[in-house]
């Protein structure tokens, strides 16, 4: 090997040597984001993967589809910003902002960020702050998280999907038959009874 090789090897080694740290300060910083699948119409991008992310832990996946699955966090999105009053939109933003505030309370970190048993903690937290809220009728009287425990359920079962694969869903019954007992395997009946 001549002169000139071996310095061309040693700045090149040298370069590698001096890049790797910035290479991966960059690489360190492109933390993936959770992508939506929709344009929020009410909320802006953060608060509606916020919101996601609470319809998740409130209706989890298991044997059934969650909340995500059938899309709750597009349905809420939606009964916000076109059924709510203003002041029950402002308890909304309001309290996406008290979950952020408990999540760095408890962990200093974004709701996002926690583990799934520090988000159960922080919504266990929120709940037991219902328990204490007095009602008032000027803005719809609830709570956030009774709110959107409520949209989430409302929104869930619902949902085409629940309602026509997991529930035995008559769309126009014939008789409305209250107080029988289900049949070994037989499904939750829901119908539009009037």
């Amino acid at each position: 090997m001549n002169r000139r090789e071996a310095i061309k090897r040693t700045s090149m080694m040298l370069g590698i040597a001096a890049s790797s740290p910035i290479i991966m300060s960059i690489l360190d910083g492109c933390v993936p984001q959770k992508e939506l699948g929709y344009i929020p119409g009410f909320f802006n991008e953060d608060q509606a993967i916020l919101v996601a992310d609470i319809c998740d832990k409130i209706l989890p996946k298991t044997a059934t589809p969650g909340a995500l699955d059938v899309g709750v966090d597009v349905f809420i999105d939606h009964m916000v910003g076109s059924c709510l009053s203003k002041e029950e939109q402002a308890i909304f933003t309001d309290g996406l902002i008290e979950v952020e505030a408990e999540s760095n309370k408890l962990e200093g970190k974004n709701f996002g960020s926690l583990s799934d048993e520090s988000k159960v903690k922080v919504l266990q937290i929120l709940q037991e702050k219902t328990l204490d809220y007095e009602y008032d009728p000027h803005t719809g009287g609830q709570p956030f998280f009774t709110k959107i425990k409520e949209l989430t359920l409302l929104g869930y079962f619902t949902s085409e999907e629940i309602m026509t694969q997991h529930l035995d869903y008559v769309p126009i019954p014939a008789r409305l038959e209250g107080c029988n007992d289900l049949k070994e395997g037989q499904k939750l009946i829901v119908g539009n009874h009037v």
